[in-house]
């Protein structure tokens, strides 16, 4: 097959078409944990209150909610996926193993804010930094008047007595103004290996009777929360966080600046197809994903 106009122009089409239906087809679950916020620079400031907002009656002037206290910013980073095609290939019409690695273009494409969100998560008890300052997990974040307020949990295995404690402890926060913030977590968020403990957990009518007294007990938490399986957090095996997605900001952002383009460099005259007689595929984004409200989510394990 001679590289011409026309037969590039066909493989474009090809590839383009499996890049897009992959793409479209493939599942995520990132946007249930973060707010999407579209960017137009390379980074974006937000001002988060430490508390939500409520309504109050109107007695004297306006009290002006003040969300300039705690601002955090997030830097577009650049990302891309490239791949190559050997002209011998293309000329001797040995294209089959290529059409699949445009579908998997796709879906790593559609699947990129997922694993962002993946490495937030993993990293947030350490170097992932929220809008107070501290790592996003940890045991101190600072909340006048009520002192300091923990959202991530030691020694804590996903148990039903401990997902009602963590539940609990969660409902129980309270804001600057020293009242209750009406945290309800609705998102139980566990690797596979957790799988079977959570359904039990969310699903289940009867449980074991936690004091071994009885056969079963009623599961007084049954229905209380959405149960989100995450397989990219196997390599966490004991770890499980629970969440409040119900509110316009969730736990995480994501922030897009661009989203995923396939380009494509196949001229006969290219430098990489003159000189290295590769026809190349690339991938290109950018975006940032970052930390929102701390007492939206606690870490446990």
């Amino acid at each position: 097959m001679l590289i011409t106009p026309a037969a590039i122009a066909a493989l474009q089409t090809s590839f383009s078409t499996r890049f897009r239906d992959a793409y479209s087809e493939s599942p995520i679950w990132h946007d249930q944990l973060s707010t999407v916020v579209p960017s137009s620079n390379r980074t974006n400031t937000y001002g988060w209150m430490q508390r939500l907002p409520r309504m109050r009656q109107w007695l004297g002037p306006r009290i002006l909610q003040n969300v300039s206290a705690s601002s955090y910013t997030l830097t577009n980073l650049p990302f891309e996926l490239t791949v190559a095609v050997d002209r011998d290939d293309f000329e001797d019409a040995n294209l089959g193993t290529y059409a699949p690695l445009m579908s998997e273009m796709g879906r790593q494409a559609r699947k990129w804010p997922d694993e962002l969100c993946r490495n937030a998560l993993q990293l947030g008890a350490t170097t992932g930094i929220g809008f107070d300052g501290l790592s996003f997990f940890n045991v101190a974040h600072p909340i006048d008047p009520a002192g300091v307020q923990s959202n991530i949990f030691a020694a804590t295995p996903l148990t039903p007595a401990n997902y009602g404690d963590v539940r609990e402890a969660m409902m129980s926060y309270t804001g600057e103004d020293g009242l209750p913030l009406g945290v309800m977590p609705d998102c139980l968020i566990v690797p596979p290996q957790l799988e079977r403990q959570a359904r039990e957990i969310l699903n289940s009518t009867i449980i074991a009777d936690p004091g071994g007294v009885n056969a079963g007990v009623s599961n007084v938490f049954q229905g209380s929360a959405k149960l989100l399986v995450v397989p990219e957090l196997a390599n966490e095996p004991g770890r499980w966080y629970l969440a409040d997605t119900s509110k316009a900001i969730k736990p995480l952002i994501f922030q897009l600046r661009k989203a995923p383009e396939l380009v494509a460099k196949t001229g006969p005259t290219e430098d990489n197809t003159f000189f290295d007689k590769q026809l190349i595929w690339g991938v290109s984004s950018r975006g940032a994903v970052g930390y929102g409200l701390f007492f939206l989510c606690s870490r446990c394990n």
